[in-house]
């Protein structure tokens, strides 16, 4: 398999010529990185979130996107399905980068994470890339300088016209499509986060409704948060896990479990003084179903909350 900056960065040079049909913006900077503005000054829309999804992804899985009778009305799902999860969702698609160079701050997501030394992603899992392209997803409300691109590239040990960066706000179409399309990762960040080797899961799905757009991006950081919580929806498949294992992990792995559950994100949020203070096993889906590809025993627990994602969809708290 090409290492997955290479994959991603072929995908992005390979869909650059219909960019402005997608309301993508692409700016190059005097130090050679590409920037491709999803929805920051640009108008983006779901087709670019779309983009990016599968760029996140290293072209690892699909998505689509369908309507789903949700709170008593039609809502928009977006869908994610991969046969390489680990490689698709956590190693690649997590946000394990918390960009802050003083002059720019994002959540760094995509598959230049891996090149970063001093993340660590992959290392626990024997997973290592070393590649002379990097590409990076960054949730941002603007768009970084010329500067914080040369620092960005250099953390990931590239030269900066080797670095190639998408941005979209959370509080726009494609940011919050390519939020909602975390489903699948959020499962197997919280199978991670309670000790499970990831290695052993082949395939996977999940699928997650679209938060409605706040006119701001804290509140947008809320509800995209929330919809995850309350309504995704995942599906894996593991080998080599013994049964009564499967079922307690079943058990562990919906967001109902974290002590935080039940609140508004906003509100978790203003209580313990950040993001990445929140309790890691909040970031989980509301369902999960695992199935043994040993034994074809089936183990489900969570459950979507329909009243809490009517509360959103409102734009009400649902405490």
């Amino acid at each position: 398999m090409m290492n997955l900056n290479e994959r991603a960065r072929q995908m992005l040079e390979a869909t650059e010529g219909k960019a402005e049909d997608l309301g993508i913006s692409v700016h190059k900077f005097r130090c050679g990185t590409k920037l491709f503005d999803c929805g920051a000054a640009a108008s983006g829309g779901v087709q670019a979130g779309l983009l990016m999804v599968q760029v996140g992804m290293a072209g690892l899985g699909s998505t689509w996107i369908e309507k789903k009778p949700t709170a008593g009305m039609p809502w928009m799902w977006i869908s994610v399905l991969s046969d390489h999860p680990l490689e698709a969702c956590y190693l690649s698609q997590a946000a394990h980068w918390a960009v802050d160079d003083g002059e720019f701050r994002a959540m760094g997501s995509g598959p230049g994470c891996l090149l970063n030394p001093n993340l660590g992603v992959g290392q626990a899992l024997g997973y290592h890339e070393k590649s002379e392209k990097a590409v990076l997803i960054l949730e941002s409300p603007g768009l970084p300088g010329d500067e914080s691109c040369r620092k960005l590239a250099d953390l990931c040990e590239v030269d900066p016209e080797n670095l190639t960066l998408m941005v979209a706000p959370t509080a726009c179409l494609a940011g919050s499509v390519q939020i909602a399309a975390r489903s699948l990762e959020t499962g197997l960040h919280k199978l991670h986060q309670i000790g499970f080797d990831l290695r052993k899961v082949t395939s996977g799905m999940g699928s997650c409704p679209i938060a409605p757009l706040p006119g701001d991006n804290l509140t947008a950081l809320g509800w995209t948060n929330d919809m995850v919580f309350l309504g995704a929806s995942v599906c894996l498949f593991l080998r080599g896990t013994p049964e009564e294992k499967m079922k307690r992990l079943a058990e562990e792995m919906p967001s109902s479990r974290s002590p935080m559950y039940g609140k508004p994100f906003l509100q978790v949020l203003k209580e313990v003084g950040g993001f990445y203070q929140v309790d890691p096993g909040l970031f989980a889906p509301a369902e999960v179903t695992l199935m043994s590809l040993d034994s074809g025993a089936v183990f489900h627990a969570g459950t979507i909350d329909e009243s809490g994602l009517a509360a959103v969809l409102k734009g009400n708290n649902y405490d």
